[in-house]
């Protein structure tokens, strides 16, 4: 099975938030919120890392892939800051642009707790508290990665492109954790988030099985 035939099963969520995308701008003539096109594009890419570092059996590809995921994983739930666009505007009904941002930052939530728990997987044979450490390291490192880009204005090909400046901002906020309080109380309180969320959603799914 493919990566597409595999999540074939999302695209009427994705299509739908698209389209309102689209008709928003096809209405007001305005491009507001079509960068959430391409956000949606970037919350796609660690899905598809994930795939390939869970079903390849090169162990090269597999450390390759997996460091891409990490990379590219904050961007599925950056999306949910986006939220931060949201205000009255005179050109279109506010609760438009509400389901604009909600079904956007749902699709990015869903793709990323997939690709979090393809990564899983690869450590089915180590114990629950394992895995679930290893989680909360990568939840915590989402919430900063989701600082970076919220904040600071980081994009994840940075690190290709302007990797010294990118290692700068971080090692600046390592060597100085009091002076940038906020930066880590952002990065554990969506750490945390992403943390519970992805238990809370394993659990639930186990639920519904029962």
């Amino acid at each position: 099975m493919n990566f597409i035939n595999k999540y074939r099963w999302m695209l009427p969520l994705l299509s739908f938030s698209i389209a309102l995308i689209l008709i928003r701008v096809t209405f007001t003539g305005r491009s507001m919120f079509i960068f959430l096109i391409w956000n949606l594009f970037l919350a796609t890419v660690p899905l598809y890392f994930s795939y390939v570092t869970l079903t390849t059996q090169v162990r090269f590809k597999q450390w390759i892939f997996g460091l891409l995921w990490l990379l590219f994983f904050p961007n599925t739930v950056y999306i949910v800051t986006d939220l931060f666009h949201l205000k009255e505007r005179m050109e279109i009904p506010i609760w438009y642009d509400l389901l604009i941002l909600y079904t956007s930052a749902l699709m990015g939530l869903v793709m990323g707790v997939l690709s979090l728990r393809n990564i899983e997987k690869l450590f089915a044979r180590y114990s629950q508290r394992k895995r679930d450490q290893f989680i909360f390291v990568v939840s915590a490192l989402c919430g900063y990665g989701i600082y970076l880009g919220r904040f600071e204005r980081w994009n994840s090909w940075d690190i290709v492109f302007q990797p010294y400046y990118l290692v700068y901002n971080i090692v600046h906020d390592v060597l100085h954790p009091f002076v940038n309080i906020d930066v880590w109380m952002l990065s554990l309180c969506f750490g945390i988030w992403v943390y519970l969320l992805y238990k809370y959603l394993s659990k639930a799914k186990q639920l519904i099985r029962e």
